[in-house]
């Protein structure tokens, strides 16, 4: 999980190869879904923050406000586009080609916000706080969330073998 070396695009990099594997791992998609309607919580930050821990780093305060800050405008896109999605899903079956082409954009920005995370990422601003717990404190979640989510965690790296 600690593979840093140079990705053939900005794109293609471990954050996004992982946040694919740990997103289709059982329960996951629907924590961070619930997460995003309930709190608002930004979704690809936290896949990011979930990287962040399954690498066992700690990252300060200010790295965590960088990334929240640095995301922003593209999250308000993507936010946008999810709206338009969901909207269009009801009108399928009349929708369902408008539905598809909103849907792969929509996953083409989160691909790039992932990117961007990254890059911040790979800078560093390691700190003392887990990312989990900034991440928690910033939406909200109540200590058995914090909890749950940890398990996910837990239970993702027991079942792909990438702890350790």
């Amino acid at each position: 999980m600690t593979n840093t070396s140079p990705p053939s695009s900005c794109k293609e990099n471990p954050l996004w190869q992982f946040s694919l594997d740990f997103y289709a791992h059982s329960e996951v998609e629907q924590f961070l879904l619930d997460c995003q309607d309930r709190k608002g919580a930004d979704v690809c930050l936290m896949l990011w923050a979930s990287y962040t821990s399954v690498c066992g780093r700690q990252i300060s305060e200010e790295g965590w406000r960088v990334a929240d800050r640095g995301v922003a405008p593209r999250r308000r896109m993507i936010s946008s586009v999810r709206h338009l999605r969901r909207w269009l899903g009801h009108l399928r079956p009349h929708s369902q080609r408008a539905y598809d082409l909103c849907k792969r954009y929509e996953l083409n920005l989160e691909q790039l916000q992932l990117a961007a995370l990254w890059k911040i990422y790979a800078e560093g601003w390691l700190g003392d706080r887990s990312a989990l717990e900034l991440a928690s404190q910033q939406y909200g979640l109540l200590q058995k969330d914090q909890a749950r989510w940890s398990g996910l965690i837990e239970s993702y790296l027991a079942d792909s073998g990438a702890a350790g």
